[in-house]
């Protein structure tokens, strides 16, 4: 698989990225497993997840599948974070 330069962080990343949106709800762990065994096999080196895919599911079983289906310290992990919306607070503008 094609690898590209990710910006000026001196990081080579497959130019595909795994996402792991499903895991963990409509994607369980033997099923990550070969998706990531899978993907790995392929070239792929970039993996995105973040802690509200599957409720925090996607990122527990990404830890752990990684290192002990595919080198840990060859992949590249993608997250993100944000505000969790909440109802009950008020903006006025």
């Amino acid at each position: 698989m094609e690898q590209r330069h990710l910006g000026r962080t001196g990081l080579r990343v497959s130019r595909i990225g795994l996402g792991t949106l499903t895991w963990g709800r409509d994607t369980d762990e033997h099923d990550a497993a070969d998706q990531l065994k899978a993907f790995w096999d392929a070239g792929g080196t970039l993996v995105d997840t973040a802690d509200v895919y599957g409720g925090g599911e996607a990122e527990y079983l990404l830890g752990r599948l990684a290192g002990s289906l595919v080198p840990r310290q060859d992949l590249v992990i993608a997250t993100k974070a944000g505000n969790v919306p909440d109802p009950y607070r008020r903006v006025n503008g």
